[in-house]
């Protein structure tokens, strides 16, 4: 029996690691294309072998080399022929039959690093449309200066040219579609310049009224908008409102009641086109130049008074708020920019309201506005038909601008003396609402009011002052204010673990330290006020200073009663029972004399007594 000789064995070998390198070269460019491009799933080509057929038919090749080997090593022993060509062939026919074929590597396409919409023919067309836009409102402000011609002749001259601008790039979009940046830029200057002739038919020469002149400019920005949309040319839509609302205060000559009105009309007319095709661009060009015209008109309100400006900026805000919930319940993409709008929007009728009005007629303003966006929050959170309409964050963002608006509103209606009252009593209120809806954010509300109504009561009502010095009563406002301030400081942590964590305290320290600082300032505030309304005398103040020390004694001593198995609130106890004695020792005893003095270090001590042996009676009977 013959068997191969080595170096035939060795060439067989060498084929099969050759086929084993080219699929594991395969392999390695099919997972580089994959990480330069998308990722993508690559399947084998059909009729290719798998790793199985293509080990048995390489096995089934060396075995055939094999064969031939033998059939060759007994050819030699027999005739005494050597390995010549035929054996060299058959090794490498055998070699190629191992190794099959596989695809090429894909390569990745480059990157293109120039945007298509600033491609040479695309800044031009849209540089061009812009100067031919100054160009006109120069010819009609030159025409003005010079009196070349009527107003009637200017105002047909715009009209005309307008009108050609429009036709030109009708004619262009329909012969030349390649030529759409063309198009587009010449309709967008057409429809500019057709709005302020309109502007300046209404405002410089009176040929329109008011209302037409509205009607006319609504118009011209339908039109439009409808070729935008028809062409789904976003920047056609974009040109034609935003050309429109930076030039048309170049011929009103100022910021009044008209120009919001035109500027309102714009966002009105650009909200369906705007909520049918999802332009975020549009949203933007229609919705700030509103903002900013309201701005500039409150400002401008204080130097040529207007009775039709304030509810133009009002109709102003309200039609923003509308289309920015519009925008987030139809278009849940779009939220930011919803968001935005939402925010943006009733800020100028908050200017106005108190720069603008009396104070009732400001306060309803405010009022108004946060009933608005109260009302949108409740629809969007609990009636059913609107519950998945609008986005969770664009409901939280009207909530928070609806607490914004009620607080503008209070502080409007009230004297500054009375603010920290006002907020105290509207935080109290949100707490009782969040824990009876169950909802956090309304908290956070009544935490920011808590928060604002504490320092204005260091500042007005109930200043430190008052409960240091006998000359400075607090008086009957004093006496709300601690009251209101102690009900906060239960209530809405009460109301924060209800919410948060039944059953468990927060871990939150500053949370609960704040919380107990203001506990602590309106029980002593409330009590001090209380004793000097009873009789205003340096007795009365003494007294005052004794029943807050055995006060904050006995709450001290209720937290530790309480804490026993509760470990925030017995850390709590002991810090409070530590200012207490702080208090009795640093304070009391420098400021109250005699009897006044022996009274309140008896009645602190024997509390302090009484308290021990309960507790460690307490402590005893939890241990067995």
């Amino acid at each position: 029996m013959s068997h191969p000789q080595q170096g035939d064995a060795l060439q067989l070998v060498a084929g099969e690691l050759a086929a084993i390198g080219q699929r594991l070269s395969y392999l390695g460019s099919v997972l580089q294309s994959e990480a330069v491009n998308r990722p993508q799933q690559v399947a084998a080509p059909s009729g290719e072998p798998g790793t199985a057929e293509r080990t048995g038919s390489a096995g089934h090749a060396a075995s055939a080399g094999s064969s031939g080997s033998a059939e060759q090593a007994g050819s030699v022993g027999q005739g005494g022929s050597v390995l010549g060509a035929s054996g060299a062939q058959q090794a490498a026919s055998s070699q190629q039959a191992a190794v099959p074929s596989y695809p090429s590597r894909v390569v990745a396409e480059p990157r293109r690093w120039l945007r298509a919409d600033l491609e040479p023919s695309r800044v031009l067309a849209w540089v061009g449309g812009g100067v031919t836009l100054l160009g006109v409102v120069f010819l009609l402000v030159l025409a003005v200066q010079q009196d070349w011609v009527g107003p009637g002749a200017r105002v047909a001259g715009g009209a005309v040219l307008a009108g050609l601008l429009i036709a030109a790039g009708w004619w262009v979009h329909r012969t030349a579609a390649e030529q759409r940046v063309a198009s587009i830029a010449l309709a967008t200057t057409g429809f500019a310049a057709l709005f302020l002739d309109v502007v300046a038919a209404t405002a410089l020469y009176d040929f329109l009224p008011v209302p037409a002149g509205l009607g006319a400019g609504l118009l011209v920005a339908v039109g439009g908008l409808v070729l935008a949309d028809r062409w789904q040319a976003q920047p056609l839509a974009v040109g034609v409102v935003l050309a429109s609302a930076i030039c048309a205060p170049m011929i009103t000559g100022r910021s009044d009641a008209l120009l919001i009105g035109f500027v309102v009309l714009l966002q009105v007319a650009a909200a369906p086109v705007q909520v049918r095709r999802g332009w975020g661009g549009l949203a933007l060009a229609a919705g700030v130049p509103t903002v900013l015209a309201a701005f500039t008109g409150a400002v401008w309100g204080l130097f040529a008074p207007n009775p039709v400006l304030v509810p133009a900026i009002l109709a102003a805000a309200v039609i923003g708020v509308v289309v920015a919930a519009i925008t987030a319940g139809f278009r849940p993409a779009a939220e930011r920019t919803a968001i935005g709008l939402l925010v943006a929007a009733p800020t100028p009728a908050f200017l106005a309201g108190p720069m603008l009005l009396e104070r009732a007629e400001a306060t309803a303003t405010g009022a108004g506005m946060a009933l608005l966006l109260a009302a949108i929050w409740a629809v969007g959170r609990y009636l059913p038909a609107f519950a998945d309409w609008l986005p969770s964050r664009f409901l939280a963002a009207a909530g928070a601008m609806a607490a914004i608006a009620t607080g503008q509103a209070t502080i409007t209606a009230l004297d500054v003396s009375s603010w920290a009252t006002g907020l105290l009593c509207e935080a109290l209120l949100l707490t009782a609402a969040g824990h009876l809806l169950r909802r956090r954010g309304i908290l956070l509300g009544a935490a920011c009011y808590a928060v604002f109504g504490f320092f204005m009561t260091l500042g007005n009502e109930l200043p430190i002052s008052a409960l240091l010095t006998f000359d400075e009563p607090a008086g009957v406002a004093g006496l709300v204010a601690g009251l209101l301030i102690t009900a906060v400081a239960v209530a809405l942590p009460t109301a924060g673990v209800r919410l948060g964590a039944i059953g468990s305290l927060p871990k939150s320290l500053p949370l609960w330290a704040s919380a107990a600082i203001a506990l602590l300032y309106g029980t002593a505030g409330a009590t001090m006020a209380a004793c000097l309304l009873v009789s205003d005398s340096r007795g009365a103040f003494l007294t005052g200073h004794i029943l807050i020390t055995l006060c904050w004694v006995v709450f001290a001593i209720a937290l530790l009663l309480r804490g026993v198995r509760v470990r925030h609130l017995r850390i709590g106890g002991l810090v409070l029972t530590a200012v207490s004695l702080a208090k009795l020792l640093l304070f009391d005893l420098g400021t109250l004399d005699g009897f006044a003095r022996v009274i309140a270090f008896l009645c602190a001590g024997l509390i302090l007594l009484t308290a021990g042996v309960g507790y460690t009676k307490l402590l005893t009977r939890q241990a067995e």
